[in-house]
């Protein structure tokens, strides 16, 4: 499920999925000889392997708990440490980080790794269900190149993990020769292969858009602590108070319509769901390329759908598949037009008596327009008019709208509301 949100976030932004392997030039496993496990170096990222913890990129913020981490040195070219720790940090980067603790990896009642039996791996052949005592964390394990590819026999023909381990001297080489990488605990032994860890896909935008996101994000707390003090001082009546608020009026503004924006993507990338539908357009075919009913009726029965449920989000401008299309292909002449038609679609196959249940706004998302539209549930039961005599009625289910007719229809109301439909 992670997997495919970052293909979409990719997609989104032009990239193509990367991984860890493409961006370690080493990794080190924690040493229990050294007074804080790691020897400190540059670009490194120290990463957790569960969720309770936070990735960081200065050992001195690893503190005592270092056991508990693994030490990536990272191609300085292709990522910065602080970048990758703070996306780990982040919703999408825990997910990730969340689907590892499936491969074997969990947390004690004391807060660290525990000896955990090794699911085996098919594709790596047979492997055993614990490490010889004699595989500890110490040491270096370099990569014999930027981007390993490993060989799925790799376990082929090892007797045990003990003889993989023997000949390095308690040293656990993550990427041996081209076999599958390894994971040992000092203390408690346990095992598991990191290739998951190590080739899941992650999302990385390129190295400008990192050093540019974390100026940013620096600016942003200092400007969070600045408006604090602003505000602690504000009865004092200060100076230019008009031309300070327009300023911030403006910071305001700038900040939403961001936010609008990448919620939007967020939405787009969690995919439809009983709260969440999306719509390529608000009245065009795109097959026929003409105007049509049909269209319309699947918005506003959409909408009817929530209100008669438990309220959800629509998107028009959004294909099936994510691809952010805008409002263009409904061919109005303005904007405004096109939320005039909207407008009078409500007023007419719903009614305006429900406008308050209904907000709407187009978005600017990826350089195009997108009409979002949130509604709320109703207290009452709401009726779709598609037609001079004729009304539906809709409900969610699921990620679809179904009617509702007949005893189905009385039954839903009755429950629902308490009393049958007018």
């Amino acid at each position: 499920m992670v997997e495919k949100e970052i293909d979409t976030v990719c997609s989104q932004y032009g990239l193509r999925p990367t991984n860890l392997s493409e961006l370690t030039l080493k990794v080190n496993l924690p040493d229990v000889n050294l007074e804080r496990g790691f020897v400190e170096q540059e670009n490194s990222l120290y990463l957790p392997l569960h969720e309770e913890r936070q990735a960081v990129s200065s050992l001195y913020r690893v503190g005592m708990e270092f056991q508990a981490y693994i030490q990536f040195i990272l191609n300085p070219e292709r990522v910065n440490s602080e970048y990758l720790a703070d996306f780990f940090n982040n919703t999408l980067g825990l997910k990730i980080r969340k689907s590892w603790l499936t491969k074997g990896f969990i947390r004690g009642p004391e807060g660290r790794l525990v000896p955990h039996e090794l699911v085996p791996d098919s594709s790596h052949g047979s492997v055993p269900e614990a490490l010889s005592r004699r595989a500890i964390f110490s040491g270096e394990s370099e990569f014999a190149a930027a981007a390993p590819v490993i060989d799925k026999s790799g376990f082929a023909g090892r007797a045990s993990v003990e003889d993989m381990c023997t000949e390095l001297d308690g040293s656990i080489d993550l990427f041996q020769g081209q076999g599958a990488p390894i994971l040992a605990e000092n203390s408690h032994p346990s095992m598991t292969s990191l290739d998951f860890l190590m080739y899941s896909k992650l999302y990385l935008p390129d190295f400008q858009a990192q050093t540019k996101i974390l100026r940013i994000k620096r600016l942003t707390e200092e400007l969070i602590s600045q408006l604090g003090l602003f505000k602690h001082r504000l009865s004092i009546y200060p100076k230019n108070i008009a031309h300070i608020e327009e300023k911030l009026e403006l910071i305001r503004e700038a900040i939403e319509l961001a936010n609008d924006s990448d919620y939007i993507l967020e939405l787009i990338r969690r995919g439809e769901s009983k709260k969440l539908e999306l719509k390529s357009t608000l009245r065009m075919n795109l097959v026929s390329g003409k105007p049509d009913w049909n269209v319309e009726h699947a918005v506003l029965k959409t909408i009817i759908a929530y209100i008669n449920t438990d309220g959800g989000t629509l998107l028009v401008g959004i294909s099936n598949t994510g691809d952010v299309l805008g409002i263009e292909n409904d061919n109005f002449l303005n904007e405004d037009k096109f939320l005039l038609h909207f407008k009078q679609l409500l007023k007419q196959h719903i009614g305006l008596a429900y406008a308050p249940l209904i907000e709407y706004a187009l978005v600017p998302v990826n350089g195009k327009k997108v009409l979002k539209i949130d509604c709320q549930k109703s207290d009452e039961a709401v009726f779709l008019k598609s037609g001079k005599n004729e009304e539906e009625f809709y409900i969610r289910i699921g990620p679809s709208s179904e009617r509702l007719t007949g005893s189905d229809l009385l039954e839903y109301v009755n429950r629902r509301y308490g009393r049958k439909p007018d």
